[in-house]
C-alpha cells in the first residue's frame, strides 16, 4: 500500500490549487456511501430528500455554528459539511493568520504568541474546542500551521452537544490520509494537502458530550473537560455562545472555563456581530485576568476565489439559495499573561516572516491605524 511521502515534489502549474471544497465532496460521498452500506438498503431517496431539505433549512450564517439545531440525525451533520465547514475552517485560519501578524515584530522577531511559539519548536500543542462539531476550527488551525510551515504534533479535544459528531468527524479526518493499493501510486496536489493537515494529527480527536447550559458536568473539579481545557494551548469558542448568552448558567460555566485556561494560552473566539455574547465574553475574560490582544468586531471575510463552488455542484445543484461564500463575524483573540519571555529570531523562517508580511500589509490597508504590539507587555 503506498503512502504518500514527505519528499517535495514539483506541483505542475495548471494543476489546480487544493481546495477544502474538493475535500468536503469527497467527504460527503463517502459518508454517504457508507451509511447506505449500514442500513444494506441501495434506495437512499429518503436520505437525499431530507439532506436537501435540511439543506435549505440550514443555508444561512446563523446556523455557522453548531448550536443552533440539533444534529442527532445524519441528514443535517451532511448539510452542516456542505454548507458550513469550509468557511469555518477558513475563518479560524483568517483569525489565526492575521493576529498572529498583528503580535509579531519582524524587526526584532519577537511575539505576544511566544509560549504558543515555544510549544510549536518544541513539537507539540494541545487543542480544545468548544462547540466545534465536525472539528471545522481543528482544521482551520492545522491550515494555518500548514500555511506558516510549522511542523508540530496537534492534539485536540471537542465539547459539543451532540455526540454523534464522533463518529462523523473521524470518518472525515481518516479520508484526509492518502493511501493506495498501487504502490507506485503518487498523490495529487489536492491528496497531498489534505495528508500533510492529517498527519499533524497526534491521535484522534476526543470527543466530550457536554454543553454550558449544563455546566454541573463539565465544570466538575477534575472532570476530563478541565484537564483538557488546562492542558490546551489554543481554545476556541466558534459560534457556542450566541445561542446560550442568555441562559442563566453561561456566566458561571464560561467564567470556569476561562479560569482553567493555563497562563500563555490562547482563546480564539468567534461569533455573530449581533446579541449580547460579545460584551459578555469582554466582561467575563477581564475578570478572569485574560488579556485582549487582537480584536474585529466586524470582520468581513469572503472565500478564496480558488474554492470554486462548481466543485459542490453535485450535492448543491437543488438549493433554493447557492452555498454561503460571505460572512460578517466579530473575531477575538484572547491571551491569560504569563512572565515567560522566548526568543524565536534563529527560529523564524523565511515562510514564516513572509506571511507575517502579507498578513501585515493586508491589515494596514483594511485598518489605517494598524499598530504592532509589543510583546513585553504579555
Amino acid at each position: 500500500m503506498a503512502v504518500v511521502s514527505d519528499e517535495k515534489e514539483k506541483i505542475v502549474p495548471d494543476m489546480p490549487r487544493p481546495a477544502v471544497y474538493r475535500f468536503v465532496q469527497e467527504a460527503l460521498d463517502a459518508l454517504i456511501a457508507k451509511h447506505k452500506f449500514k442500513k444494506g438498503d441501495k434506495d437512499d431517496s429518503d436520505l437525499t430528500e431530507n439532506f436537501n431539505k435540511q439543506c435549505n433549512k440550514l443555508n444561512s450564517a446563523k446556523y455557522l455554528g453548531t448550536m443552533e439545531h440539533s444534529y442527532d440525525e445524519m441528514a443535517p451533520r451532511l448539510a452542516y459539511l456542505l454548507l458550513h465547514f469550509t468557511q469555518h475552517t477558513y475563518l479560524v485560519n483568517s483569525i489565526l493568520s492575521d493576529a498572529y501578524a498583528a503580535c509579531t515584530n519582524l524587526q526584532s522577531r519577537t511575539t505576544v504568541f511566544n509560549e504558543l511559539m515555544r510549544s510549536i519548536d518544541w513539537g507539540r500543542i494541545s487543542i480544545f474546542s468548544f462547540g466545534g462539531g465536525p472539528a471545522a476550527d481543528v482544521v482551520g488551525v492545522l491550515m494555518w500551521l500548514h500555511r506558516f510551515g510549522f511542523q508540530t504534533k496537534v492534539q485536540a479535544a471537542i465539547a459539543d452537544t451532540c455526540k454523534q459528531w464522533d463518529a462523523t468527524t473521524n470518518s472525515v479526518f481518516k479520508m484526509m490520509q492518502f493511501e493506495s493499493e498501487d504502490d507506485n501510486a503518487k498523490p495529487s496536489p489536492q491528496q497531498k494537502y489534505t495528508h500533510n493537515l492529517w498527519k499533524r494529527m497526534d491521535g484522534g480527536i476526543k470527543y466530550f458530550n457536554t454543553s454550558l447550559k449544563s455546566p454541573t458536568t463539565l465544570f466538575k473539579s477534575g472532570s476530563k473537560e478541565m484537564v483538557a481545557i488546562g492542558q490546551a494551548d489554543i481554545i476556541t469558542l466558534p459560534f457556542a455562545l450566541s445561542s446560550v448568552a442568555d441562559a442563566p448558567e453561561t456566566s458561571n460555566a464560561l467564567q470556569g472555563m476561562l479560569n482553567a485556561i493555563k497562563p500563555g494560552a490562547l482563546l480564539v473566539y468567534l461569533d455573530h456581530t449581533e446579541g449580547g455574547q460579545t460584551e459578555l465574553i469582554n466582561n467575563l475574560a477581564y475578570w478572569c485576568g485574560m488579556r485582549r490582544i487582537y480584536f474585529m468586531k466586524e470582520m468581513n471575510y469572503a472565500m478564496p476565489k480558488y474554492e470554486d463552488a462548481e466543485i459542490l455542484d453535485n450535492y448543491a445543484k437543488d438549493l433554493d439559495e447557492p452555498v454561503p461564500r460571505e460572512s460578517k463575524v466579530t473575531a477575538i483573540v484572547y491571551k491569560k499573561p504569563s512572565g515567560y519571555s522566548y526568543d524565536r529570531r534563529m527560529k523564524m523562517s523565511r515562510r514564516e516572516q513572509n506571511n507575517i508580511k502579507q498578513a501585515q500589509i493586508r491589515l494596514k490597508k483594511s485598518n489605517p491605524d494598524f499598530k504592532l504590539f509589543r510583546p513585553s507587555f504579555y
